[in-house]
């Protein structure tokens, strides 16, 4: 994870082992876009490979080719989704004031 993220402050760290089952990967040519529109890479693969993206200035925009939904169960949910939850209710919860 890269520090300073919302990923990486998530994780707390700056690695993690996650499933990864894609046959399909970012275009590395574009990551320059992606910085132009506001995305930041938040995880990067073992090769340097854009394995996740952010959009820094929303409330919670994290977009991953890993797939947190594989490790999580009901008793222990993975952190990723965890904190989807949280921010979901966090701003339920200004929106209705």
């Amino acid at each position: 994870m890269v520090p300073g993220t919302l990923l990486h402050s998530i994780y707390q760290s700056e690695t993690a082992s996650e499933q990864y089952y894609c046959n399909y990967g970012v275009n590395e040519e574009y990551e320059k876009q992606f910085q132009a529109a506001g995305l930041s890479v938040s995880a990067r693969g073992m090769q340097g490979e854009t394995r996740a993206v952010e959009l820094p200035a929303h409330r919670f925009f994290v977009a991953a080719l890993f797939q947190p939904q594989l490790s999580s169960r009901p008793e222990a949910p993975h952190r990723l989704l965890l904190e989807f939850l949280r921010a979901a209710a966090r701003f339920r919860l200004t929106e209705s004031r």
